[in-house]
């Protein structure tokens, strides 16, 4: 009898080890589905080539907006370039208002205005295919 019982439990432990989801390869894929549907609907300046394209999904006021962004221009010049594909009011060029910035999740990527796209990518802060949002930082 407590041969079977051990041969249950070793039944159910397999059961609930094949139930669990894999997390590593299912968040890969699911960001891999993201990705190409941004590239499928992403808006941006024509003259940018194809392996210079970084695409984020942008939230904004406006809406949920697919946009790309060259890996070369700073933080600074892409939220200037993203706040005009998004036609949201950008004032980031006037004194004693709140600026418009792009957050991941929490973190104001406009304290690393003079970083490229490119170093925050290869350090792997953001990737193609991130969801950002673009609002004003009011805590300046």
């Amino acid at each position: 009898m407590p041969e079977t019982s051990k041969l249950v439990r070793k039944i159910q432990e397999k059961a609930v080890q094949l139930s669990r989801p894999m997390v590593g390869k299912s968040s890969k894929m699911s960001a891999k589905v993201q990705l190409m549907k941004i590239k499928q609907k992403a808006i941006g300046l024509n003259n940018i080539r194809q392996e210079e394209k970084v695409f984020f999904l942008v939230k904004s006021e406006k809406g949920d907006i697919p946009v790309f962004v060259s890996k070369y221009r700073s933080v600074g010049k892409a939220v200037d370039s993203i706040a005009s594909l998004c036609n949201v009011v950008n004032n980031n060029h006037k004194l004693n208002v709140p600026k418009l910035c792009l957050f991941k999740e929490d973190t104001n990527l406009y304290d690393r205005t003079g970083a490229k796209i490119m170093e925050l990518v290869e350090s792997e802060f953001l990737h193609s295919g991130d969801t950002l949002s673009l609002k004003l930082n009011t805590s300046e």
